[in-house]
């Protein structure tokens, strides 16, 4: 619970700047190839954006992060379904910068 906290005191720019830092991790390292790498930093990201969704402040933005994490999850584990490309993944992340 402290974890989520400390996490709860940033903003929400600051938190999905975070979470999108880990997807650009990702996405580098599924472009080299690099799957275990590319997983891990989706999975740091994911629990990320869980964190961020559990905030209070950020109730109106639950079913944003929710779709966050599935097009990023399916970006990176699944058949890209939304037929996303790095940049549409990363576009949203950017926004917040």
């Amino acid at each position: 619970m402290a974890a989520e906290v400390k996490w709860w005191n940033l903003s929400i720019g600051e938190q999905i700047g975070n979470a999108g830092s880990e997807v650009s991790r990702a996405i580098r390292r599924k472009n080299k190839h690099d799957m275990q790498g590319a997983q891990e930093f989706c999975i740091h990201a994911i629990e990320m954006l869980g964190y961020t969704k559990q905030d209070p402040k950020n109730v109106n933005r639950r079913g944003e992060l929710s779709n966050a994490q599935e097009e990023i999850l399916d970006y990176i584990f699944g058949d890209n379904l939304y037929k996303n490309d790095d940049e549409s993944i990363m576009k949203w992340y950017n926004a917040f910068l």
